[in-house]
């Protein structure tokens, strides 16, 4: 079986990337299937490190006219596929789902649509294009929920996650005689997707010794750090900035942590939930859209808040200060087994076996 991996040029250095690349490197280890990449780029400065191993091919077109630049990809993928003859094209972004749907009405080959979204629907421009592809793997139940709203039926949607790597060190609390230590992994937006204020808020608002750990970058890193200072809680955090491998930095550095913090608006899936859980840290997190509903079971590993709450979110943080908290690292890590690569991995091929048994079924 011969499967495409397509979309829009990416940076090269995100979360998506790393799934992608470890889901084509399973895949090719073991047979399942044959797996290249095709992007639509606007230029030719998308980092391509991350594609090592990978064969990538490309189609270039910087016109400003968005419908020139359109019929530019949709010729050239339509080459493509009738030179390699992919099985199964999957859409790692909306705009390519139609995209490859328009070159596959144009190819003497034939091939079947995934779309793969690895963002809310809600959040993105051409959210509405995913309803191109004629099948779906959603990496949260809230993107299930979204892909429905645009009228696609759920038996053409497999909810597989994504997946995560089990980690055998463990980053414990801190002791009850020493400082609870927060922690923020992610990138600086103040409000926005991330909604850093809510967290620089909430942490203002508790009593009691504490600190907290912010590893990431971003446009808004030094608006950041000047807004802690107003709140005159800048004494209280630890401005890491962005780090190659932030949970060396954790386990190494930090060493003990109380509880990881995700007050973001929106998600495509939360990844830094499961991240911190393969090591024992217990969550709290906004309620938002997608993701951290799936991950996070009440009390066992953490606590959810309805987002934008922060009187809910001031007394959760209130809590795990006063110690009135208790979690079990090997439980939190054990409450996370759907989501380990090894599960992952046998999901995904499950569904992809569903969606041929689909067409298959649909032929007959």
């Amino acid at each position: 079986m011969k499967i495409a991996f397509v979309g829009e040029a990416v940076s090269g250095f995100g979360g998506m990337e790393t799934v992608i690349k470890a889901v084509i490197h399973s895949f090719q280890q073991d047979a399942f299937a044959q797996c290249e990449m095709f992007f639509f780029c606007r230029n030719d400065k998308m980092d391509k490190g991350w594609l090592a191993g990978i064969n990538a091919a490309y189609s270039f077109s910087n016109s400003k006219l968005s419908f020139l630049r359109r019929a530019i990809h949709i010729r050239n993928f339509k080459r493509w596929v009738d030179e390699h003859k992919p099985d199964l094209v999957i859409c790692i972004d909306t705009p390519s789902c139609f995209l490859t749907s328009r070159a596959q009405r144009k190819c003497k080959h034939r091939f079947t649509v995934l779309s793969w979204p690895h963002f809310s629907l809600d959040h993105k421009k051409h959210g509405d294009a995913v309803a191109w592809a004629d099948y779906h793997l959603a990496i949260s139940s809230g993107i299930k929920r979204q892909m429905e709203a645009r009228d696609i039926v759920p038996e053409a949607i497999h909810v597989i996650y994504n997946p995560v790597e089990p980690q055998a060190d463990t980053i414990p609390a801190p002791n009850a005689d020493e400082t609870t230590t927060f922690l923020y992994v992610g990138r600086m937006k103040f409000e926005g997707q991330k909604r850093v204020k809510d967290l620089l808020d909430g942490l203002a608002q508790i009593k009691g010794d504490w600190h907290m750990h912010a590893i990431g970058d971003g446009s808004d890193f030094e608006k950041c750090k000047a807004y802690a200072r107003k709140l005159n809680i800048d004494r209280n955090i630890t401005w890491h900035g962005w780090q190659a491998e932030p949970w060396d930095v954790v386990r190494d550095k930090i060493k003990k942590v109380s509880a990881l913090l995700l007050t973001s608006s929106f998600e495509g899936f939360g990844m830094v939930l499961l991240e911190a859980m393969a090591w024992g840290i217990p969550c709290i997190s906004a309620n938002c859209v997608a993701g951290p509903e799936d991950i996070i079971r009440e009390g066992v590993n953490g606590y959810l808040y309805p987002p934008g709450e922060m009187a809910e979110f001031v007394t959760l943080l209130q809590q795990v200060v006063d110690r009135r908290t208790s979690f079990q690292p090997d439980t939190i890590k054990q409450s996370i087994n759907k989501f380990y690569s090894e599960t992952y991995n046998r999901n995904m091929r499950e569904a992809i076996r569903s969606v041929l048994a689909a067409l298959t079924t649909s032929i007959k």
